[in-house]
C-alpha cells in the first residue's frame, strides 16, 4: 500500500478523534481564559466565537501531495485547527498564557509575529499567534479515544488580525495566479495600517484603566472615610452625581494627597456632616469630603465649574462652613 493511500484510510479513521480533539481544545481554553478572567469578563472577551474545524479530506490529500511528507500524519499539523479572536493584543497574552500553563497537553509555538518583527522589521503580514497543542497522553473524550502526540493548530487573532486574514488571506496567500505588485503593496501597508491603530488602542485603553481606577480608588478611600457618618448612604461608585463631580475634577486629583483629604475630616466637619446628612443633598453623600477639599485648595476654579445643579445648595453650605464667599 502506498504512503498516500494509507494516509488516505487513516484519515477516516481518525476523523472522530480530530473533531474529539478540536473540541477539547476550545472548550479547555475557553474554561482556563474564564478562571483567569472571570466569567463575567469572559461573556464579552472573545469576538467571534471560539470554534475548530478538521481540514477537509481532500485538502489534506492535495496538500499530502504537494509537500510530500514523510509522516503526514505526525508533520501535517493543521489536521484540525482552533481559534480565538480578542479585541486587542493584550488579550492575546491572556489567552497565550492560559495554553502555555495548562499541563494536559504539549505546546510548540509554530509561529510567533514579535519574532518575525524583530527578524523582518520593515515587513509586514499576517501575524495571528499559532501554537500547536498535542495530548500530552491518550485520552478519552465522550468515548472517543485521542492518542497522544496529536495536533491541534491554535490560532489567536485580534479581531484587527481576523479582519485581515478573512478579508485578503485566502486571495493573496492561498489563491493561483499572478498577484500585482501594487495589490501587494495596498496589503502591506493595510497591516501597517492596524498594526499602529491596535498600539493606539492599546495606549488609548491603558489611559483609560488607569484613570478607572484613579477613581476607583477615591471612591473607596471617600466610602471607607465618610461612610459610616452617613446611614443608608449610596456607595460612591454608584451615585451618578459623586462621578460627576469627579469627572468634573479630575485634572485637579492628581494633586490630592489622599492623607491630606482624610485630614479634611475634622471634628467641626464629622458634626457638620451628622447635623445635615438627613436633609439629602450634599451632605448625604461621602463625595462631601472631596468637596471640602476642592473648595480648600481651588476656590475658584471649583465654583465656577461646579457640575451638579441639583447639589448647589449642599455646595453653598459646605462654602459658607469654609468661610468662602460665593461671588
Amino acid at each position: 500500500m502506498s504512503n498516500s493511500a494509507g494516509f488516505e484510510i487513516w484519515l477516516d479513521e481518525a476523523e472522530p478523534a480530530l473533531k474529539a480533539w478540536g473540541g477539547f481544545v476550545v472548550s479547555k481554553l475557553t474554561e482556563l481564559v474564564g478562571l483567569e478572567i472571570g466569567q463575567k469578563q469572559l461573556k464579552c472577551f472573545f469576538k467571534v466565537p471560539p470554534g475548530f474545524r478538521v481540514k477537509d479530506r481532500q485538502s489534506a490529500l492535495d496538500k499530502q501531495k504537494l509537500k510530500r511528507y514523510a509522516d503526514p500524519k505526525e508533520q501535517m499539523t493543521d489536521l484540525v485547527g482552533a481559534r480565538f479572536v480578542v479585541l486587542l493584543k493584550f488579550d492575546l497574552e491572556i489567552v497565550e498564557k492560559a495554553l502555555i500553563e495548562y499541563p494536559g497537553w504539549t505546546r510548540s509555538k509554530d509561529r510567533d509575529p514579535q519574532g518575525e518583527q524583530k527578524d523582518r522589521p520593515k515587513h509586514f503580514d499576517y501575524q495571528s499567534v499559532h501554537y500547536i497543542v498535542r495530548a500530552a497522553d491518550d485520552i478519552d473524550i465522550d468515548g472517543v479515544r485521542v492518542p497522544g502526540g496529536m495536533p491541534c493548530e491554535v490560532q489567536i487573532r485580534t479581531l484587527l488580525q481576523h479582519a485581515y486574514a478573512e478579508l485578503v488571506h485566502d486571495k493573496f496567500y492561498k489563491g493561483v495566479g499572478h498577484i500585482p505588485p501594487s495589490a501587494d503593496r495596498l496589503v502591506a501597508r493595510s497591516m501597517a495600517l492596524m498594526e499602529s491603530t491596535d498600539d493606539m488602542f492599546v495606549q488609548a485603553v491603558r489611559e483609560l484603566d488607569g484613570v478607572n481606577k484613579s477613581r476607583a480608588d477615591w471612591c473607596t478611600m471617600l466610602d471607607e472615610a465618610v461612610g459610616p457618618l452617613i446611614p443608608e448612604y449610596t456607595p460612591t461608585a454608584q451615585d451618578h452625581d459623586a462621578l460627576e463631580i469627579l469627572e468634573e475634577f479630575r485634572d485637579l486629583l492628581p494633586s490630592a494627597n489622599v492623607d491630606e483629604v482624610k485630614a479634611m475630616l475634622s471634628t467641626p466637619v464629622i458634626a457638620k456632616i451628622k447635623e445635615s446628612h438627613a436633609q439629602g443633598n450634599l451632605y448625604a453623600k461621602p463625595i462631601v469630603l472631596l468637596v471640602y477639599w476642592l473648595l480648600t485648595k481651588h476656590p475658584y476654579a471649583t465654583g465656577a465649574r461646579w457640575p451638579v445643579p441639583a447639589l448647589s445648595s449642599g455646595f453653598d453650605k459646605v462654602r459658607t462652613h469654609l468661610g468662602i464667599s460665593s461671588r
